[in-house]
């Protein structure tokens, strides 16, 4: 179930389900002990009524929102605006490839993506252009 877990501890007497549910960075949490609601069904039935009410009231992240939440790996300070520094092989010989990468969702858990050449447009050129690629993209995002 979601945002639903059962928790049973015997040693510490814990017989309970858990919901839990994270909006815009804040953790809403409640247990639901199965001797306060008259056993474990109807605890379960108290959780689910809660999480429900929980889900409709608190509004849940757009589209654009999430794409805009900076990951903790990222070194660029743009999310989704990437440096790559790779080795691509093309007829047996090995070549350096670096760029910047701009990408976006375009739905159903595809990303859509253009690359910049720092050797055809220079380090500040490509991250530039990945960056400005990037912005129209989401503002594109935004409209629909």
């Amino acid at each position: 179930m979601k945002h639903i877990y059962r928790i049973d501890q015997d040693r510490s007497h814990t017989h309970s389900w858990l919901v839990t549910v994270q909006r815009r960075g804040q953790i809403y949490h409640r247990h639901f002990a199965d001797s306060l609601y008259g056993g474990k069904r109807k605890a379960l039935q108290a959780a689910k009524a809660y999480r429900d009410t929980l889900i409709a009231t608190l509004k849940p992240l757009t589209r654009l929102e999430r794409c805009q939440i900076k990951k903790k790996n990222n070194r660029s300070g743009i999310s989704g605006v990437t440096r790559i520094d790779t080795w691509e092989a093309t007829r047996g010989r090995r070549y350096p490839r670096r760029y910047w990468l701009a990408q976006w969702p375009i739905g159903k858990g595809h990303a859509r993506m253009r690359k910049f050449s720092i050797k055809l447009y220079g380090e500040r050129g490509a991250f530039r252009r990945a960056l400005l690629a990037r912005k129209q993209a989401l503002k594109r995002l935004a409209k629909t």
